[in-house]
């Protein structure tokens, strides 16, 4: 999906919701937005690669687990039913794969990219190193194939989960009630990006996040976004930063539960 169509249809569809719904007013074109529309083409272009390669290897080893009788009657279920279990699967993997990236150094160098963005809007979602999704979305997808679930739910949970994470990181001030207890929304997400928060690790449930004891999530909006890991401002340099020798700045745990 990346290409210059699907980047306009995302700018057609978020710049008038940050325009008519504005957390903060930051420009348009703010400061970084080369480097994420790179990412946007660079960077998911190789992930798309190296996904390939990596599903491709993983599968060799866990085709003897495949069970086709139980993946025929995980298939036969609605299809709603099929991506409702399949999005629980992913998330919960997703939770315990981004809770880890943020604790094991050598993870947090690849994931401190992503959060190097200090304005927030569905540009910054774009700014992802390859090898951060690369991991992610294979720990995710493999236990899905092996479940037996049809392509489609496959399709699905790859288009709803991609505009979901362009949603939550955009500069939109609207809040949901009562389903923020049990959908992330942009407040959630964007106390995640807070330079001295590292909770909220949950990509849809924030009730995940409550179960662990890692949920934050005040009334009131973050006032600063970052890392205090210094990170190059050009794509090709993010793209080297976790293979620098400098060792990385000790990742923060997560935060208790407030």
């Amino acid at each position: 999906m990346q290409n210059p169509i699907a980047l306009l249809v995302l700018a057609l569809l978020f710049i008038p919701l940050e325009r008519l719904f504005p957390l903060r007013k930051q420009a348009i074109l703010r400061p970084g937005w080369r480097t994420d529309v790179a990412h946007f083409f660079a960077s998911h272009f190789l992930e798309q690669v190296a996904l390939v390669l990596a599903i491709g290897t993983l599968l060799t080893f866990v085709e003897p687990l495949v069970n086709p009788a139980f993946q025929d009657q995980v298939a036969a279920q609605p299809g709603v039913l099929q991506f409702l279990e399949a999005l629980l699967i992913v998330e919960l993997i997703g939770y315990f794969m981004h809770r880890a990236f943020h604790a094991v150094p050598w993870l947090w160098r690849i994931h401190a990219v992503h959060h190097s963005s200090e304005q927030m809007d569905w540009l910054a979602a774009l700014r992802v190193h390859p090898l951060d999704q690369t991991v992610t979305r294979s720990i995710q997808f493999i236990p899905i194939y092996l479940l037996g679930y049809s392509s489609e739910t496959f399709g699905g949970l790859a288009l709803f989960i991609g505009l979901w994470a362009i949603l939550v990181h955009a500069n939109v001030r609207f809040r949901f009630g009562l389903l923020e207890r049990f959908i992330a929304t942009p407040h959630f997400h964007h106390w995640h990006h807070a330079g001295d928060a590292r909770s909220n690790f949950s990509g849809l449930f924030p009730w995940v996040d409550s179960l662990f004891g890692t949920r934050l999530q005040p009334e009131a909006w973050p006032e600063h976004y970052g890392s205090d890991e210094p990170m190059p401002d050009r794509w090709h340099r993010q793209m080297l930063f976790p293979f620098r020798g400098a060792p990385a700045v000790e990742p923060v745990p997560p935060s208790p539960r407030r």
